[in-house]
């Protein structure tokens, strides 16, 4: 998994020293990816620990990462999951309660979030998931292409507040199951990317 990629802008925001690493935890480990060594997820208690206030106070953002599901995955299990616990948060679901592949995030727990949903991701195979925001569009994207949109999305990780204590790859901030797959080149930048910067990861 190549290491996580952020905007400068994103840096100078940073007040304080904080962690700025990410850590395998519990049944995590490395493993041959798409592009990189990918991290493999057992789906009992393995994730990815990532950087402090990833994402902190940012009013633009995407997320992009190479995706390998082992199975069906497990409703609410997690590619990501950002934000501060179980009322402020953004997250990318395989399979939500509808079946289907899922983004949200939320200032205002689960009643209150602003979604995305596309068809549901292959199994057994590497596929590219993204998410772009910006300027009140979001767009989810598969394996290069547009899955679905929302243009009235009113909620940014500036409205989590000024400490984003939970960022994971593969785990939920609510007490959901954890991922079983892999994840490999998780990017995240602190701006809008371009349509033809999404097909360009997804290549």
């Amino acid at each position: 998994m190549a290491p996580l990629r952020r905007d400068r802008r994103d840096q100078r925001r940073r007040r304080h020293r904080q962690r700025q690493d990410a850590r395998l935890t519990g049944g995590a480990s490395w493993t041959t990816g798409r592009t990189n060594g990918a991290v493999a997820l057992n789906g009992t208690d393995g994730y990815v620990d990532l950087a402090d206030d990833l994402l902190a106070g940012a009013t633009a953002y995407s997320v992009a990462a190479w995706v390998r599901l082992d199975g069906q995955a497990v409703e609410w299990s997690r590619i990501f999951d950002i934000g501060t616990g179980v009322t402020a948060n953004m997250f990318l679901t395989p399979r939500a309660d509808s079946g289907r592949l899922r983004f949200a995030i939320t200032a205002g727990g689960g009643g209150a979030e602003q979604r995305i949903e596309g068809d549901p991701l292959p199994t057994g195979q590497w596929t590219h998931a993204a998410v772009a925001y910006g300027a009140g569009t979001a767009v989810l994207y598969v394996n290069g292409r547009e899955a679905g949109r929302n243009a009235q999305v009113t909620v940014e990780p500036r409205h989590f507040g000024n400490h984003l204590r939970a960022a994971c790859l593969g785990k939920s901030q609510y007490p959901d199951p954890y991922l079983k797959g892999a994840i490999d080149d998780f990017r995240v930048y602190g701006r809008t990317l371009t349509a033809a910067e999404v097909t360009t990861l997804a290549q």
